[in-house]
């Protein structure tokens, strides 16, 4: 049988090495987990410099016993089994999130949504390929629900598609940092420092 646990500690490991010793974007994806048990929840929330967390494919049917992770502002947890409890967890759990992704889960209603109106720095979201998708006046209904809302399923206010062609590296959302921190600092980046921005905009993972 596959310990989840040693995959997760392998992971991290393999990843704060990469990241200079300072894990602050972790991914693990297609390991069937369903659910997070306490060790591998305790494990996560040690990482305390957290801030961008995807378990993509990983058959989640709830993110009871998630970890707290006060740091984290970007989660995806794309393909997954996820329902309304879900956005009411993440709601209540992670208020600083700027980006989220549920693309490709079970979340249905309206009903189910409302929560997520207590993230107010949400600025990204993805709920493309859930039924709630197919509802008539889903589109205006989420934007008028999120008023900081930038992006919505790949899609601006307008409907107009974003295009990540140009952006390697994904674009670039607003940070609690102001542009007068960064002309404190000359704006300028070294290689230490790669890692201490905020989490980017992302696009699904699937095709």
């Amino acid at each position: 049988m596959v310990n989840i646990l040693d995959i997760f500690n392998k992971s991290i490991k393999q990843k704060t090495q990469e990241q200079k010793g300072k894990l602050i974007e972790f991914d693990l994806d297609n390991v069937k987990i369903v659910k997070l048990d306490k060790k591998v929840a305790e494990l996560l929330e040690s990482q305390t410099q957290l801030e961008s967390l995807s378990l993509v494919e990983c058959s989640l049917k709830t993110l009871e016993g998630f970890p707290k992770l006060p740091n984290l502002q970007n989660l995806v947890l794309e393909i997954n089994q996820l329902d309304g409890q879900a956005i009411n967890f993440i709601a209540n759990t992670y208020p600083k999130l700027l980006c989220l992704s549920l693309a490709e889960n079970s979340i249905k209603t309206f009903a189910e949504l409302e929560p997520i109106k207590q993230l107010k720095k949400l600025q990204q979201l993805d709920f493309s390929a859930n039924p709630i998708a197919q509802l008539p006046g889903y589109f205006q209904k989420v934007f008028d629900l999120v008023p900081g809302l930038q992006i919505l399923d790949n899609k601006d206010k307008n409907g107009n598609d974003i295009s990540y062609s140009d952006y390697e590296e994904g674009i670039r959302l607003d940070s609690d940092e102001s542009d007068d921190d960064l002309d404190e600092d000359d704006g300028d980046l070294d290689e230490d420092d790669d890692y201490e921005s905020s989490p980017q905009l992302t696009k699904k993972t699937k095709k």
